[in-house]
C-alpha cells in the first residue's frame, strides 16, 4: 500500500516538473491518481463527458405529463420539486407548469431544452416610445392640447363653438355632443394654435390616463353659473387631480340673470380645486360662450399657462408618435382613425403600429376634410389605412417597413394569446388547489360511492324508464392522471337539468382498453379520453362494434361536447305559426252519394290563405277542440286546393264534425327548433 502511494506521489511530482505552468482544478487529482492506476490497460479507452440530451417543451405542462418526459418517476420529480422549493400542492400530479418554469425542472435533471426561438429573432421584435429627449436643440415649440370637460349641457361646444367661429353647435343632436372630436385652430386674439379635445362623459380621458397615455396639458371645466357643480363636474373634478393635469375653469352661462358664480367659486372650493380666489393657483374665468363674455380672458389665460409650461417636443430625427383619440368606420372610407401627434411628423405613406393592427397611411386630413401633407407634434388628423380599428387611448409608433410592422402585430397578436392562456392555466390550478384541500376522509367517502353507483349502473344497459321521465346519458372517463380524473368528473356531474342527465357509470386512469370497449356496448355509453392516447387497435374495435369515443387535451372541449350529447335528447320547441284563418259563419247538411250525409262548415276567411291537406285546427273561445285535415274545401261548389283573404268557402274536417258557428278555424305551421343546455 505504500509503496503503491510513493509511485501515486512520484507520478504527480514528475507531471508537475513536466508541466510547472498547469494550474490544478477540482476533481484533476483524483482523475490522475485513477489513470495511474489503470495505465497497464492500454485497450481501455477513456470516454468524454456525454451532451445533454435534448428535449422539446410545450406551452404549458402538468407535473405528471413532465415526469413522463423526463422519463423519471412522478415520486423522484416531487422530491425534487420540493427540494426547489415548490409547496406540495404545485407539486400535485395534475398542478400545470409554464413552459419557464418547466424548463428549469428539465435542467435539474440534466436535460437541455430545446429552444423554439432565439432571443434575436423577430419572434421578440416591437416597438417601444423613443426615450426622452434631453436636447434643448431638438425641441420645437408645440401648441397646448386642451381637454374641455364639464356637465351635460353646461355649454363646452358652445364654448368651442366661439372660439373657433364654427357651427358645431347646429350639426350635434340635441345640442349634446355625440362623439369625441379633436381639431386644432388659431386663436381670435393671440392668433396662437391650440387643439382642442371635446369628450362627452370623459370616457376618452379616463380611457387614457388608464393606459399611460395622457395627452392633455390643460383641462378646461366648464360650469354651468345657474346650476353649479353636477356629478360629472365632480367626476371630471376627480379625473383631473388623479391626472395631476393643469386646470382652468370656465364658469359658463354668466349672460343669464339667475347666475350665481360666487355659489360655483364656493362649490369648487368644497370639492378640493383650489380656486385663485381662495388662495389656490386653479384660475376661474366668468364667461359666456353665447354672448363671447370674456371668452378672451378665458383664451389668454390658456394661451399664458402654456407659455408656463414651456409645452416642447422633438419633431426630427425619430419615429413619429401619435395618441387614438378616436375611432369608426366610415361608408367609403373603411377603419378611420383620429389621433393626435406625440413626437415626430406623420406624412402620407408612413407606416404606423398601434395595439393589435397597423396601417399605411393613405390619406390625412384635417378636422375640416382638407387633405393635409403632413402632422406635426400637437396637431390632430384623421388617418385612413387601417387594418383593423385601433382603440382609443392607444399609442401609435411609426415603423421602417410594412414586414416589420405585421411582424410587430403577429407578436403582439401571439403575446396576448399566452397572457389569456397564462390567465386561464392559473384559474385552473387555483381551482384544482382549491378540490384539493377537501379532507381525505370526504373524498374516500365519495370514491366509494361512486364504486357503487359504477358497478350497480353497469350491469344494465340504461333505458328510459316509463316511471322516470329523466333521460340517463351514460359516460366511460379515462385520464392520464387522479387529478384531472376527479376535475373531469366534478365538471360533468353538474351538467343536466330535469329532463336529461350524464352519468359516469366508469372512471379510471390510463389508456382505454377492451374491458372498457365491453362496458361501454353493454351500457351503450360514449368513452371520453382526457389527457389520454386511444390506441390504434381500440380505435378500430370501437368503430367496428359503433362505440363513440373520443380524445381531449383541453377539459372546456369536453364539457362541451357533453353538453351538447345532453342537448341532442331534449325535446324541441315547437314553435307554431298561424298561415291563415277562417271563421264558421254557419252549419249546413250535405248530401253524398249513395245518400250519406255530412256536416259542412259554412266559413269565411279573415285572414291569409286556407289550404287542403295541412294541418288545422278550431278553436272555441281560448280552448283548441280540435287538430286534423280537411277532407274538403270548396268555393261555389267547387273543390279547390286553397282560398285566400275576403273569399267564403266550405270545408269538412277529417273524422270530426262538432263544429258550431262563431268557431274559429286555423291553419298553422309547425317548426322544431332544438334546444340546449
Amino acid at each position: 500500500m505504500n509503496s503503491l502511494l510513493r509511485s501515486h506521489i512520484s507520478l504527480v511530482s514528475l507531471c508537475c516538473l513536466r508541466n510547472t505552468s498547469r494550474s490544478w482544478t477540482r476533481g484533476s487529482l483524483p482523475s490522475l491518481l485513477f489513470q495511474h492506476r489503470h495505465y497497464a490497460r492500454p485497450s481501455r479507452a477513456i470516454s468524454l463527458p456525454k451532451a445533454s440530451p435534448k428535449i422539446s417543451l410545450p406551452t404549458f405542462i402538468s407535473v405528471a405529463n413532465l415526469a413522463n418526459l423526463l422519463n423519471v418517476r412522478y415520486a423522484s420529480l416531487q422530491r425534487s420539486l420540493k427540494s426547489l422549493g415548490f409547496s406540495a400542492n404545485e407539486t400535485k400530479a395534475d398542478y400545470i407548469l409554464d413552459r419557464e418554469t418547466s424548463s428549469l425542472v428539465a435542467n435539474e435533471f440534466g436535460f437541455e431544452v430545446a429552444e423554439g426561438f432565439s432571443e434575436t429573432s423577430s419572434s421578440f421584435m416591437d416597438l417601444r416610445p423613443s426615450p426622452p429627449c434631453h436636447d434643448p436643440k431638438k425641441l420645437k415649440p408645440r401648441p397646448p392640447i386642451v381637454t374641455i370637460m364639464g356637465h351635460v349641457d353646461h355649454g363646452k361646444t358652445t364654448i368651442l363653438d366661439y372660439l373657433r367661429k364654427s357651427s358645431i353647435v347646429a350639426s350635434e343632436h340635441g345640442g349634446i355632443t355625440q362623439h369625441i372630436g379633436a381639431f386644432s385652430f388659431k386663436t381670435p386674439q393671440s392668433k396662437k394654435m391650440i387643439t382642442f379635445l371635446d369628450t362627452p362623459g370623459h370616457a376618452a380621458f379616463l380611457k387614457m390616463r388608464e393606459r399611460g397615455a395622457n395627452i392633455t396639458d390643460i383641462a378646461v371645466l366648464v360650469v354651468a353659473a345657474d346650476d353649479s357643480v353636477m356629478p360629472q363636474t365632480k367626476e371630471a373634478i376627480k379625473h383631473c387631480i388623479n391626472a395631476k393635469a393643469n386646470m382652468i375653469v370656465a364658469i359658463n352661462k354668466c349672460d343669464k340673470a339667475d347666475a350665481n358664480p360666487e355659489r360655483v367659486i364656493q362649490d369648487l372650493a368644497n370639492n378640493s380645486v383650489n380656486v385663485e380666489s381662495f388662495g389656490g393657483e386653479t384660475q376661474v374665468i366668468e364667461v359666456s360662450g353665447l354672448t363671447g363674455l370674456n371668452m378672451d380672458k378665458l383664451e389668454e389665460a390658456i394661451i399664458t399657462l402654456s407659455e408656463i409650461m414651456d409645452l416642447k417636443a422633438e419633431t426630427k430625427g425619430l419615429p413619429a408618435e401619435a395618441t387614438i383619440v378616436e375611432s369608426q368606420v366610415k361608408k367609403g372610407l373603411g377603419n378611420v382613425a383620429t389621433l393626435i401627434v406625440n413626437r415626430g411628423n406623420l406624412v402620407r405613406g408612413d407606416i404606423l403600429v398601434c395595439g393589435k393592427t397597423w396601417c399605411k397611411i393613405k390619406t390625412m386630413k384635417n378636422e375640416y376634410g382638407k387633405t393635409i401633407k403632413s402632422v406635426t407634434p400637437s396637431m390632430p388628423a384623421e388617418i385612413t389605412g387601417w387594418k383593423d380599428l385601433p382603440e382609443a387611448g392607444d399609442i401609435c409608433i411609426q415603423a421602417k417597413s410594412e414586414s416589420i410592422a405585421k411582424t410587430i402585430v403577429s407578436n403582439r397578436i401571439t403575446e396576448a394569446t399566452k397572457l389569456k392562456d397564462q390567465e386561464l392555466v392559473t384559474q385552473t390550478n387555483i381551482q384544482r388547489l382549491e378540490h384539493s384541500k377537501e379532507h381525505d376522509e370526504n373524498k374516500r367517502i365519495d370514491k366509494r360511492l361512486l364504486k357503487l353507483s359504477r358497478y350497480s349502473s353497469a350491469t344494465n344497459k340504461v333505458k328510459d324508464e316509463k316511471h322516470d321521465e329523466t333521460k340517463i346519458v351514460p359516460f366511460i372517463i379515462k385520464t392520464d392522471v387522479s387529478g384531472s380524473e376527479e376535475a373531469v368528473l366534478q365538471s360533468i356531474s353538474g351538467i343536466g337539468n330535469d329532463e336529461v342527465q350524464s352519468q359516469i357509470i366508469h372512471s379510471d386512469v390510463g389508456q382505454p382498453n377492451h374491458s372498457d370497449l365491453d362496458r361501454a356496448e353493454i351500457s351503450g355509453a360514449q368513452i371520453l379520453c382526457f389527457n389520454t392516447h386511444i390506441p390504434k387497435d381500440i380505435a378500430h374495435e370501437a368503430f367496428i362494434r359503433k362505440i363513440k369515443i373520443s380524445e381531449y387535451t383541453i377539459i372546456y372541449r369536453l364539457i362541451e361536447d357533453v353538453t351538447d350529447t345532453l342537448s341532442s335528447y331534449l325535446k324541441p320547441k315547437i314553435e307554431t305559426t298561424v298561415k291563415g284563418h277562417s271563421t264558421i259563419l254557419q252549419v249546413f247538411d250535405y248530401t253524398l252519394k249513395k245518400n250519406k250525409k255530412i256536416k259542412v262548415a259554412g266559413c269565411k276567411v279573415e285572414n291569409g290563405v286556407m289550404k287542403k291537406n295541412v294541418p288545422v285546427r278550431v278553436r272555441r273561445l281560448d280552448r283548441i277542440i280540435y287538430k286534423g285535415k280537411l277532407t274538403s274545401l270548396k268555393h261555389l261548389k267547387e273543390e279547390v286546393r286553397e282560398i285566400k283573404k275576403g273569399n267564403e268557402c266550405g270545408m269538412s274536417f277529417e273524422n270530426w264534425e262538432d263544429f258550431k258557428a262563431g268557431d274559429i278555424v286555423e291553419v298553422y305551421e309547425e317548426k322544431e327548433i332544438r334546444r340546449f343546455l
